[in-house]
């Protein structure tokens, strides 16, 4: 039957082209030699077989040996199918067995054994496997008398490529599980080209299956195979059967609405027989083309990618979840969660700017990842990092605009930790506050009360006798006032200079100047007239130049300090500078620059240190000055 010989033509060719491609592609490469040898001997046993029904069936005695061709043809036949079904899938796609060690010579052992076994088993039958055959006696075959023997041998050999087949799958499972993208889609090609003859494996056997018919369902493997290995960038599955899908529903539809039309309108006018009718079907059909590709490549899609299918819809629902979020962090963490799902990405992270991450889903593989960074009013707020794989355009033009509304909630989300951060500190500060008066109050103060009280019970209980001189207890009483009275005075100015209430902040400094120079360290002021500040303000300026000036006596030993404010349209700023020995960085963990930090920050200012060896320290301060700034600003005691 010419079909035969055409479509077996056809499959031994293709699997010959591809193995020839992929051997003077990758010259060596075990997939390429294997499809060659399993080609060779396919062509090779379908041109004996061939020979031999010609010579016994069709033509007797034309063709010498014809017995011999159509047997040995046959099994060569055979070797050759085996060779392509079991072994180019152990070998696919790198040309190495998918296990090492002691299990690879096992492998090949049952591979081997197996084709060979078929290969005996179609050899020594006493009548020929081939179903054309049938009648005659193979001259290679053992006598009927051994049928037995015959009948076990093939079992046996069917027993072993069943079980040959199941360790080729299962080690394309194993490449699947340690494999990467690229991989996992030339393995996932080779399987959807393997279903089929895999599945028809078990018929070839069988008379109720045509030569023509293993070729056929054959003839994709070679295809899948040179895609997978050659084709640098593999075509997506999933778009050609979103687009498969796409035209059979539109042809499925189009010959429908063809057929309503002709029959609907030819049944509504009377007109079945009329020769206009399919000029209008024909009309319909291609007024109605367009919009009904549109609307089932929208749902293909939909059933392929979800709800990614839609960029647009996608964006909006983002923009409308963001615009109505009350918990920032748990958005992020769905957001996370449903691009790993709906992108099917083997891992997703969001980071911070410091690189912190604050939602992730997935597994991490940190040699395999990609990212995008977010920014948000022009400065780099975070990234956004993906598992690597290969993305539709339209999915990665999605992820580029995500990544502009994500850069908006991790910089909010960035705000409500700073947010959190800062109260912490103020709590944190109140209560230590709140603990160094309570110590100051019931340690000096209220046992310096107690006494006095006991002096005064003391006093008043020995005046009524005539030989005692008060004059002495009273002293007594007066120093221990006295000694009251400087307590109180130091807890009043722990909670504010008394200086600045006293002298101004310009006369504050002054006066500390005037106190650093009694240690050997001269001071230059520049401090111009200024306006009324708030007192949080005052207070940060008076103390960071005290502890400033205290460093410097400390620990710079220089010999001069000029101290600089200078009024700006939105703050004021603070100068220190001194010559001494610039070791201020070294020191940049104490707790004196520390706790300078801290006053700028929390008041919203900044404080720079710059410290050079040999050449000196300068600080720097810039403190906001705004009109809603409370004046009575609650300040924290050093």
């Amino acid at each position: 039957v010419p079909a035969n010989e055409i479509a077996i033509a056809l499959a031994i060719t293709t699997y010959a082209v591809v193995a020839g491609v992929i051997e003077l592609a990758r010259p060596g490469h075990r997939v390429g030699r294997l499809m060659l040898t399993g080609a060779t001997s396919w062509g090779v046993g379908e041109g004996a077989l061939a020979l031999g029904l010609q010579g016994y069936l069709h033509d007797p005695g034309s063709v010498p040996g014809a017995e011999w061709l159509a047997v040995t043809g046959t099994a060569v036949r055979g070797f050759g199918w085996l060779m392509l079904i079991l072994a180019v899938p152990l070998f696919f796609p790198d040309g190495e067995l998918p296990w090492r060690g002691r299990r690879s010579p096992a492998v090949i052992v049952l591979v081997l054994g197996s084709i060979a076994g078929f290969t005996a088993a179609s050899l020594l039958a006493p009548t020929p496997l081939e179903f054309r055959l049938e009648g005659m006696d193979s001259p290679t075959g053992l006598p009927a008398s051994m049928r037995l023997v015959t009948d076990v041998l093939a079992l046996t050999a069917l027993a072993l490529c069943v079980v040959a087949l199941a360790v080729a799958v299962a080690g394309l499972v194993h490449r699947w599980q340690g494999g990467d993208e690229l991989r996992r889609q030339q393995l996932l090609w080779l399987c959807i080209a393997f279903a089929v003859p895999i599945l028809f494996l078990p018929f070839i056997a069988t008379d109720s299956v045509a030569p023509w018919m293993f070729a056929v369902v054959t003839l994709p493997v070679p295809v899948a195979i040179a895609v997978a290995m050659l084709q640098r960038r593999l075509y997506d599955v999933q778009i050609a059967l979103s687009r498969s899908l796409t035209y059979l529903a539109l042809s499925a539809v189009v010959a429908g609405l063809y057929a309503l039309t002709v029959g609907g309108v030819g049944a509504l006018l009377r007109e079945r027989g009329a020769v206009w009718l399919p000029w209008v079907a024909a009309g319909v059909v291609a007024v109605s083309f367009a919009p009904l590709r549109n609307v089932l490549q929208h749902a293909v899609n939909r059933l392929t990618y979800g709800q990614w299918s839609q960029p647009a819809d996608v964006l909006a629902a983002t923009g409308r979840r963001l615009a109505d979020a009350s918990d920032v962090s748990g958005l992020v963490n769905t957001l996370v969660v449903e691009l790993g799902t709906g992108l099917d990405l083997a891992y997703v992270e969001i980071r911070d700017a410091a690189g912190r991450p604050l939602a992730c889903h997935g597994t991490v593989d940190a040699d395999q990842l990609e990212e995008i960074p977010l920014t948000a009013y022009g400065a780099p707020v975070g990234a956004l990092r993906w598992s690597r794989r290969r993305l539709r355009e339209a999915d990665r033009r999605l992820l580029d605009d995500l990544a502009h509304q994500l850069g908006g909630v991790v910089h909010a989300s960035g705000l409500f930790d700073t947010i959190r951060e800062a109260q912490h500190r103020l709590v944190l500060a109140r209560e230590e506050e709140r603990r160094r008066l309570r110590r100051d109050l019931h340690d000096g103060l209220g046992p310096a009360l107690a006494s006095l009280t006991l002096q005064v019970d003391t006093l008043r209980n020995r005046l009524g006798t005539n030989d005692t001189d008060p004059d002495a207890d009273l002293l007594r009483l007066r120093s221990a006032i006295q000694a009251t009275v400087v307590d109180v005075r130091r807890i009043v100015e722990g909670l504010r200079p008394p200086a600045l209430d006293e002298l101004g902040l310009a006369g504050a400094l002054e006066d500390l100047g005037t106190r650093t120079a009694a240690h050997g360290l001269k001071v230059e002021l520049d401090v111009p007239p200024l306006p009324q500040v708030p007192a949080a303000v005052e207070v940060a300026i008076l103390r960071v130049t005290q502890e400033a000036l205290t460093n410097v006596v400390r620990h710079s030993g220089a010999t001069r300090a000029d101290m600089r404010i200078t009024l700006h349209s939105n703050g004021i700023s603070l100068e220190i500078t001194d010559d001494g020995a610039g070791t201020a960085s070294s020191r940049i963990g104490g707790i004196g620059l520390t706790s300078m930090r801290e006053r700028a920050e929390e008041i919203s200012g900044t404080l720079t240190v710059d410290s050079t060896p040999g050449r000196g320290t300068r600080i720097r301060m810039w403190l906001p000055v705004r009109a809603d700034l409370p004046q009575q600003a609650v300040v924290v005691a050093p």
